[in-house]
């Protein structure tokens, strides 16, 4: 009787263990990429002390049947040549599953020079649009995982 149940037990933790491989390879699987697309505006939110806060919109296609959380940003932002600051993000921003549309992303730059940023804006008043390159790293979560991705973009923003 006790080796019978013993034997039973064995096959209950055989056929479980089989299960959850099955469900951890297929989630694995079943990651499609993420679209991003190009800043389609930037507005001005506020500006303190040496820190300039935005709003930027930008599209994005997220083919997954789960969230993912941009948990933090770490990035160096240059506009038409001058290296303005470094941009992050004060709360993770969360890109809903099964969406294609415009995100709207609160960031904040803290820049490295006041005097020399605040002319670099004063000069963007009248432009119709600037060339914004920004590079480093963005931390982003999906259930378990988390990965870091190294971001190197440079393109033109219409204001």
């Amino acid at each position: 009787m006790r080796l019978a149940r013993k034997i039973d037990m064995v096959r209950e933790i055989k056929i479980l263990g089989i299960l959850i491989l099955v469900v951890i390879l297929n989630s694995c699987n079943a990651y499609e990429s993420v679209d991003i697309g190009e800043i389609e505006n930037v507005s001005l939110k506020g500006m303190v002390d040496n820190k300039i806060s935005l709003e930027l919109q930008v599209p994005i296609t997220n083919p997954n049947g789960y969230k993912i959380k941009i948990k933090s940003m770490d990035l160096d932002v240059t506009i038409n040549g001058n290296y303005i600051g470094k941009m992050g993000i004060a709360n993770e921003i969360i890109i809903p599953a099964k969406s294609n549309e415009i995100q709207k992303f609160p960031v904040d730059i803290v820049v490295k020079n006041a005097l020399a940023s605040m002319s670099t804006m004063y000069k963007l008043r009248n432009s119709r649009n600037f060339e914004l390159e920004i590079v480093g790293t963005i931390k982003v979560k999906a259930f378990v995982n988390s990965k870091t991705i190294k971001v190197s973009e440079k393109q033109m923003v219409n204001i």
